[in-house]
């Protein structure tokens, strides 16, 4: 089934649900009427439609700007399936958003990652009513404020700042804004990443999540690139915990915690 978004007027991708003059220019996307959009899949969101891009001819997930999720206005677009238009209301609701698509599924983060990275990163710095406020950056202090699960950068492209609080649910909502931004496009450019089972994902997509989506033939990550390079010796347990745990900070008060994850993750990955 193929689904689509068309422009009726003259419209834009947003990061986030807010209207384009309250973005900067790489916070929104430019787009013309009548042009259309492959979508994986959408979520109706009060007055915005919520949008995951498909994939090109050879399999590899669509980004513009870098992502694949953005938002747009619903009265400025037709959502199309298999090229008729659909009604963008739902006809039973019991919550301000609602899920439309049944593909969400096709392609999604594993869980085992998204599992392993909330592990890890744990939810700080926890408030006793549940809520989590902005912590310093265990290796650069308050220059990268972080909070929730790790989330240094909302999905709206502001930077977390000390004195910030949000609630556990919004902890979450970034933790796979951030993922799917920042991370799924380029995990899927991995040569190998079709090969790979869910496991091997969850865990290349924390080590992504912990030490950015760019590693992959990036310098000082030759050891991870060959992980992903050689499917021979993806079933060698000893050889790949030995290339996870080379990415540890040696000799910074991170080391421990990073070797505990680096651990886990290469168990992940073989098993």
């Amino acid at each position: 089934m193929l689904h689509q978004i068309q422009a009726k007027s003259d419209t834009w991708l947003t990061l986030c649900p807010t209207t384009a003059t309250d973005l900067t220019s790489n916070q929104k996307e430019f787009l013309q009427t009548g042009k259309t959009i492959k979508i994986a899949a959408y979520l109706i969101q009060d007055d915005y439609l919520k949008i995951t891009l498909s994939k090109d001819t050879n399999n590899h997930q669509i980004a513009i700007r870098g992502y694949n999720t953005w938002y747009i206005d619903k009265t400025t677009i037709d959502l199309l399936e298999n090229g008729q238009v659909i009604n963008l209301e739902p006809q039973q609701s019991t919550s301000r958003t609602t899920i439309i698509s049944a593909n969400i599924s096709s392609g999604s983060i594993p869980k085992t990652g998204i599992d392993l990275i909330k592990e890890f990163e744990g939810y700080a710095d926890k408030l006793p009513d549940g809520r989590a406020k902005a912590y310093a950056d265990p290796i650069h202090g308050w220059q990268v404020p972080t909070i929730g699960y790790g989330t240094t950068t909302y999905p709206n492209g502001c930077k977390v700042q000390q004195g910030d609080i949000i609630t556990r649910a919004e902890a979450e909502d970034y933790l796979i804004a951030h993922i799917e931004h920042s991370t799924r496009a380029a995990m899927e450019h991995i040569p190998t990443w079709s090969k790979m089972n869910d496991n091997q994902r969850g865990a290349i997509y924390s080590f992504a999540y912990n030490l950015g989506a760019g590693f992959y033939g990036g310098d000082g990550f030759q050891s991870i690139t060959r992980v992903c390079d050689s499917p021979d010796r993806w079933t060698d347990k000893t050889w790949i915990k030995e290339q996870f745990v080379k990415y540890r900070n040696p000799g910074t008060a991170a080391e421990a915690g990073l070797r505990r994850r680096r651990e886990a993750e290469a168990n992940l990955f073989c098993s």
